[in-house]
């Protein structure tokens, strides 16, 4: 008997992730030490909030659960009504940076102030041109098998979004398990290519296990994966 899990998005959340198809006021992001890395240049990890032109702003992050020995993730988005926009950073304008909290030296009280290392706030060109108008948004569910006999299991999880642009560029949301609530922001799919459309030619090193996250699993896990609109 194989056990089975399903980490799918509930029917509001669903929505929301279908709404976010249409013109875009700004995409923002906490920064902080995580936030990009010279190994994964071009790969964002935040929390981030999507503030469309109308209706709520949607904060993005991943749900992480453990189960079968490790950690599996969804995406998560929630309304927000009140936030302090000054302290997040901005894809759509760059020079807005956000702020930080440090502690102070006898760490009895803290102070806010922009991000100031390498890594820690977005530096490239403004996303505006690009994600301003949002024209599809697709759901991508993974589906995964592994172990034998009593031993078997699989799971299904909503791991991200594809957000195509009105000139046909396409950007990724994932969920990852890596760190807490943090989701990934792809600006261009690039190597990731093969999990919007698995039909793509695999790169070595870059395979779709390896992509999602599950490369260092141990056993012989079949990862797939299935794109539909939303």
């Amino acid at each position: 008997m194989t056990l089975a899990f399903d980490l799918l998005l509930p029917e509001p959340e669903r929505e929301r992730a279908a709404r976010l198809s249409g013109p875009w006021r700004d995409l923002l992001y906490v920064p902080g030490p995580n936030f990009s890395s010279a190994l994964e240049p071009g790969l964002y990890r935040s929390s981030f909030l999507i503030v469309p032109v109308e209706g709520r702003a949607v904060r993005v992050s991943s749900f992480v659960v453990p189960a079968f020995g490790g950690e599996l993730c969804r995406l998560r988005f929630e309304p927000l009504v009140d936030v302090r926009l000054e302290n997040l950073g901005s894809f759509f304008e760059p020079r807005r940076r956000g702020m930080i909290y440090t502690m102070s030296r006898d760490r009895k009280g803290g102070a806010a102030r922009p991000p100031d290392r390498p890594g820690w706030s977005y530096d490239g060109p403004s996303l505006a041109p690009r994600l301003e108008r949002v024209t599809s948004v697709r759901l991508i569910r993974e589906h995964v098998t592994g172990g034998s006999g009593d031993a078997a299991f699989s799971w299904t999880a909503d791991r991200g979004l594809v957000l195509t642009a009105s000139d046909g560029r396409e950007s990724l949301l994932l969920a990852s398990p890596e760190y807490s609530e943090l989701a990934a922001f792809l600006p261009a799919v690039g190597l990731y290519r093969i999990v919007v459309d698995p039909a793509a030619p695999t790169v070595p090193g870059a395979t779709l296990k390896e992509l999602l996250g599950y490369g260092d699993r141990d056993g012989d896990l079949q990862v797939k994966v299935e794109v539909e609109s939303l």
